[in-house]
């Protein structure tokens, strides 16, 4: 009986896990480049333009976050701690951006909410939608599972990739922690 239980259990492992493993290959790997794309800006430096961030900001440092059916209160803490990573980091001109993935009204009427929520303009806020070539070129995941593609970059080159980050103490430590690699 117990030799039944395993066998069948790990067949269903075979099954289970590569669902849940996809997630983690969201966004360009370490060592790509990023492209250019032209996103609409909402908020930040950019605001009311179609800026390429790669293009306009160069080999700056930066990171982008791609956001995707993400909760409004956790996109506000990761770029709310993007906020705090510019300030200290003006004199490498450190640059932040996120990317909401749009399907829908309702998705870019939770874009705004986001915005609204937030009191300062050195992160750029922008949104592209799902069938922007964009999210396919950057390998942007957009499941259910996905809510965030963190990608950290220098010289166009991405230094460090996080998928999932949670605005909590431990997601924000790894964030910062990837920002330093590009500095």
């Amino acid at each position: 009986m117990n030799r039944k239980f395993l066998i069948a259990a790990s067949a269903l492992s075979l099954l289970v896990v590569p669902a849940f493993a996809n997630w983690a290959e969201s966004g360009l790997n370490v060592g790509e480049t990023v492209t250019p794309f032209y996103p609409s800006h909402i908020a930040g430096p950019d605001k009311g333009t179609k800026n390429c961030p790669p293009c306009t900001y160069g080999n700056r440092p930066a990171v982008q976050v791609w956001f995707h059916n993400e909760d409004k209160n956790n996109a506000a803490g990761i770029l709310t701690a993007l906020h705090t990573a510019v300030e200290s980091n003006k004199a490498k001109e450190f640059k932040a951006f996120g990317i909401f993935v749009a399907d829908c009204e309702m998705c870019i009427t939770n874009t705004n909410a986001v915005v609204e929520m937030l009191k300062f303009n050195n992160v750029g806020i922008a949104t592209v939608t799902h069938d922007d070539p964009a999210p396919k070129n950057y390998k942007i995941d957009t499941s259910e599972e996905v809510k965030n593609t963190v990608l950290v970059y220098v010289n166009k080159k991405v230094v460090a990739k996080l998928v999932n980050v949670k605005a909590d103490k431990a997601g924000l430590a790894k964030l910062n922690e990837a920002i330093t690699k590009a500095l």
